[in-house]
Parts: structure tokens; C-alpha cells; sequence
């Protein structure tokens, strides 16, 4: 009678199929499989209603968002500006909010 032997390969990859966990693949970014990698691009936030000269802002969007975000600003509050950013290729929008200290809170 011949015994089956599993190779330690299928054992492994079951172990981790069944904790959820998803295999390697050999998609590559930039493929049409796999969306690019997300990218820093640096905002240069300047309130149209305050004085103070304009300061840079680094944020991470999707590789797909290719196009120049729209702006927009409103109140917030205590005091504070929130300037909204919107790349209309890929929808992603981040919040620049500018509190009445100079500090500034990003979000994603």
C-alpha cells in the first residue's frame, strides 16, 4: 500500500489560504491586473482670503490620479480653513484643513 505525501509547498500554501492570507502573485505594477504604485505629489496650499505667503504640502495619491487636482475652499470649525483637493481622473480627494495657528492637519 503506498502512502501519499503531501510536498511541505501545497501544506504551506493551504496554512495560508485558510488564515485568509493571500498568496504571491507574479503581477507586476503597472499591469492591468495590478493598479501603480501611489505617489507623493506636493501641494503648493495658498488660501485666497489669508495674507500669509504659500507653503508646500507632501501627500500620497494612487498612481492613476495622473491629472491636476481642483481646489476648493471653505470655512471650518474653530476657526479654521479647509481647503479641499480633488483629482477628477481617479475621484481621490484630500482634505487640507489650516487651523488658526498656522497648523496644518492632512486628510486622506
Amino acid at each position: 500500500m503506498k502512502r501519499c505525501q503531501i510536498s511541505t509547498v501545497v501544506i504551506a500554501g493551504l496554512f495560508l489560504v485558510g488564515l485568509g492570507v493571500a498568496a504571491p502573485s507574479s503581477a507586476v505594477a503597472g499591469d492591468h491586473c495590478c493598479p501603480p504604485p501611489p505617489v507623493k505629489v506636493t501641494l503648493c496650499v495658498d488660501d485666497p482670503c489669508d495674507p500669509c505667503p504659500a507653503f508646500p504640502v507632501t501627500v500620497c495619491v494612487p498612481g492613476c490620479c495622473d491629472d491636476a487636482p481642483c481646489v476648493s475652499w471653505r470655512n471650518g470649525a474653530f476657526g479654521r480653513r479647509v481647503a479641499t483637493y480633488v483629482w477628477p481622473s481617479c475621484g481621490h480627494r484630500v482634505d487640507v484643513v489650516v487651523t488658526r495657528r498656522g497648523e496644518v492637519i492632512v486628510r486622506d
